[in-house]
């Protein structure tokens, strides 16, 4: 047994060693993106350390747990378990689509608090199809007969988060999803086959949007049709952003979120808040954090050796840049609102934690990444 090997088992763990290589711009990263948040969510409470910034704090600690977590659990323990987490997410969806009777069931409440099964499904469901797919083999992976389940398993959990409605994580999930398989090494053909079948779907899914989402498609294409409605969060957004120039307003001093014109600001418009108090400056600021975290995900996926990480870390990758290019065409009315906040940054636990197992993954990926391990005997 190689000494590399022995390492990722626990065996003759080399402390120093393993400590020089790790990544530290990872989670430099998400934690100058949490304290931003902080300040963020501190800035929209008038200078008080009210229940959103401490539930903030105390979420980032949580999140940084599970970064933790899936930063050192071995990938064998991981790639067996990971469809289990998967099927018990799926069974918390199938309660929220039966039992739940509220126009809007996405979370599921423990006592005092609540988590939404569907923000963790991005990463489960990343991890799990690169266990499936690294269970296979490359060739095997082109054939399309065995990319059937993968596809279920996709679409299935999509089509009830659809119906929870948010359409903003279900659009999310499929993407990555689905780029999950092409990372498999599926054949183009199919890939093709498969974007000119989602297309098709779209006037279908078009005809079974609520109400208030139809709404926010017509007024993104005209906002000022219902300036006073469901044009006004564009808008306001659109306000904040252009008011804050190259430098800002300055911290606390925006004059949309300070005066509640802007709704949302805690949540799906927090990079609005931000944009509106520190300008042109502050958006390169968290666009440069988001960058980098993309591009090292992108590069762990090219220099594992496992395909099992280079599958999820390709994935991921694209989560990643999902999240925040899909907040800001929001909040620049690029495209309609569709509810999918920019994590560590906007409030709510979910995302955090989400983010974080994912950071995590490719840390570990990144620190393993001569380890190859495939085969279920030889794990």
């Amino acid at each position: 047994m190689s000494n590399i090997y022995r390492n990722n088992l626990g065996y003759g763990n080399n402390s120093l060693r393993t400590f020089t290589r790790v990544n530290f711009g990872i989670p430099i990263c998400l934690f100058l993106l949490g304290v931003t948040g902080i300040l963020m969510l501190f800035s929209i409470s008038g200078g008080e350390f009210t229940g959103l910034v401490s539930n903030h704090l105390n979420r980032l600690l949580v999140g940084f747990c599970f970064f933790l977590f899936f930063a050192t659990i071995s990938f064998r323990i991981l790639r067996i378990f990971s469809p289990v987490l998967y099927v018990l997410i799926l069974l918390m969806l199938i309660w929220l689509l039966v039992f739940e009777n509220s126009s809007v069931s996405r979370w599921i409440n423990i006592g005092t608090t609540s988590f939404q099964p569907s923000e963790f499904l991005k990463i489960i469901l990343i991890i799990t199809l690169a266990s499936y797919y690294s269970f296979f083999g490359e060739k095997n992976s082109k054939k399309l007969r065995y990319n059937i389940l993968p596809i279920l398993s996709i679409l299935i959990p999509s089509l009830m988060i659809i119906n929870q409605p948010d359409l903003g994580t279900a659009v999310l999930i499929v993407i990555t999803g689905f780029s999950a398989v092409f990372f498999s090494g599926l054949y183009l053909k199919w890939v093709f086959f498969g974007a000119v079948s989602v297309l098709a779907t779209i006037p279908i899914i078009i005809n079974t949007l609520k109400p208030y989402q139809m709404k926010r498609l017509e007024v993104f294409f005209d906002p000022e049709k219902d300036p006073f409605g469901s044009g006004y969060h564009i808008i306001q957004s659109k306000i904040a952003i252009g008011s804050g120039g190259v430098t800002g307003k300055g911290f606390m001093l925006g004059t949309q979120s300070q005066l509640n014109f802007l709704p949302e600001k805690h949540n799906d418009f927090m990079l609005a808040v931000l944009l509106e108090e520190t300008g042109f400056i502050g958006g390169i600021f968290i666009f440069s954090i988001f960058m980098y975290l993309i591009i090292i995900s992108a590069h762990t996926s090219l220099i594992a050796r496992s395909r099992f990480s280079s599958i999820a870390c390709g994935a991921i990758s694209v989560l990643i840049f999902l999240y925040f290019f899909i907040n800001c065409a929001m909040i620049t009315g690029l495209i309609p609102i569709v509810g999918v906040p920019i994590p560590m940054l906007s409030y709510g636990g979910s995302a955090i934690i989400s983010m974080c197992a994912a950071m995590g993954f490719v840390l570990n990926a990144r620190l393993n990444r001569e380890i190859k391990i495939e085969s279920f005997l030889d794990g």
